[in-house]
């Protein structure tokens, strides 16, 4: 009886076991396209295993017409860049011919004063052209004259009208300046090519202040100008017709001044220190004046060192000059004098000239090698050319004979061979 009952709940639980695990498979669906779906289409196509790799290779490449492969997805892309390309293509044909054209309008020499995708209106011929160039003009310097004067001879009689903000609006947009509103405006006023200066000049212009103003063209160089969110703050000149482009000198503006200033703080420091500056005019802290105190007192014992260095380089090849020449000529007087000006000289570079030029085919002397240690290098040298008068000479010994037929008496240098008759 009661294996009969273990029995029975031996099969319910199975049997709920096995409806759970369909429950639970039926529960989730399988993805479409998933990895065991595909393998179960393929096992189900073939008796074989290893030909299921051979059916899955050969259907890589293959279209369905009910089903969105990777093969259409790439299609579509490809067909897409193509599209896209030749769009872009006729886009810049299309360009490049609407540039031809607003060419076509203008004269040669206008051409390179023109923005690039806009047109540019003729210059009046009646009267002066007003052209407008706008700036901060901040340490005037060598662009600025060069944007100036190509505004100026952009066409045959202009006038130029300059625009220069104040210090609220330039502080406030483009940061601090060197020199104040009040000096940038006198400075432009004082270049040759200005011919009208406009104080307080607004950021962001407008037509209706080129119309009061009665210009005829807008000049800045071509590249877009952004301000309050504004992508392009000369885009209506340039849709105006009304906009002349210049071009930028490069390697030079006051941003690269400033930072060039920046970078040799401590030069300028020194050099306004040098011209009377003090501490407090260039609000420099005690530490920071005795470091440059020091660095230029490292600084000008390099240059002494280096400017002694050289006058003894030069004196040193001077001597030698001489002294060969003395050797040459048989002038020993003049060496022997050449030496003793040295000598009371404190000794100029006597080492350094007898370790270049000794080897040069001059040797000491036995007398001398014998008294190198307490004789210069150079006065050895000069007993070549010039004995010493403190040096001993060997005493030269004379025999004497007397003729008694000639009646004369004969002094012989002793050592030496007498004649045959002797």
């Amino acid at each position: 009886m009661s294996s009969n009952n273990n029995g029975a709940d031996l099969n319910k639980l199975n049997s709920s076991i096995s409806a759970s695990t369909i429950t639970t498979n039926n529960s989730k669906p399988k993805r479409k396209g998933s990895l065991s779906s595909g393998m179960d289409k393929l096992i189900g196509k073939t008796d074989s295993f290893t030909n299921i790799f051979k059916l899955r290779g050969s259907k890589k490449r293959q279209r369905s017409p009910d089903s969105d492969s990777d093969s259409d997805i790439s299609d579509g892309s490809i067909q897409a860049r193509k599209h896209q390309k030749t769009k872009s293509t006729a886009e810049q044909e299309a360009y490049e011919a609407k540039e031809r054209e607003y060419d076509e309008m203008l004269p040669e020499e206008y051409r390179k004063y023109r923005p690039k995708g806009f047109h540019m209106n003729l210059p009046p011929t009646d009267r002066p052209v007003r052209i407008y160039a706008d700036g901060c003009f901040d340490l005037f310097h060598l662009g600025h004259m060069r944007q100036l004067e190509q505004c100026k001879k952009s066409f045959p009689n202009v006038e130029l009208v300059v625009g220069i903000p104040n210090d609220k609006e330039t502080h406030a947009r483009k940061g601090l300046t060197v020199l104040s509103d009040k000096q940038r405006y006198e400075t432009v006023r004082h270049c040759k090519w200005v011919d009208e200066v406009v104080e307080d000049a607004p950021w962001i212009l407008d037509m209706k202040f080129l119309v009061d103003h009665k210009i005829d063209y807008c000049a800045h160089d071509d590249l877009p100008y952004v301000a309050d969110g504004i992508d392009d703050i000369y885009k209506p000149m340039k849709e105006h017709g009304m906009f002349l482009a210049t071009q930028r000198t490069e390697g030079i503006s006051t941003s690269d001044i400033i930072t060039k200033i920046i970078r040799d703080y401590d030069k300028y420091l020194m050099r306004n220190f040098a011209r009377g500056a003090t501490r407090k005019e260039l609000n420099v802290s005690w530490f920071k004046k005795n470091e440059l105190d020091l660095k230029k007192q490292i600084n000008d014992f390099r240059s002494s060192w280096k400017k002694t260095n050289d006058e003894w380089s030069n004196r040193s090849r001077d001597l030698y000059f001489l002294v060969r020449e003395s050797i040459r000529g048989g002038n020993k007087k003049k060496g022997k004098k050449l030496a003793e000006e040295e000598e009371k000289k404190g000794g100029a570079p006597v080492d350094r000239f007898a370790a270049k030029f000794n080897g040069n085919g001059l040797r000491r002397s036995k007398t001398n090698e014998s008294s190198k240690s307490k004789r210069s290098l150079f006065s050895n040298l000069m007993g070549l050319v010039a004995p010493s008068e403190t040096e001993s000479t060997p005493e030269t010994e004379y025999d004497e004979y007397y003729d008694s037929e000639a009646g004369v008496k004969l002094r012989v240098q002793r050592n030496l061979p007498m004649g045959p008759e002797g």
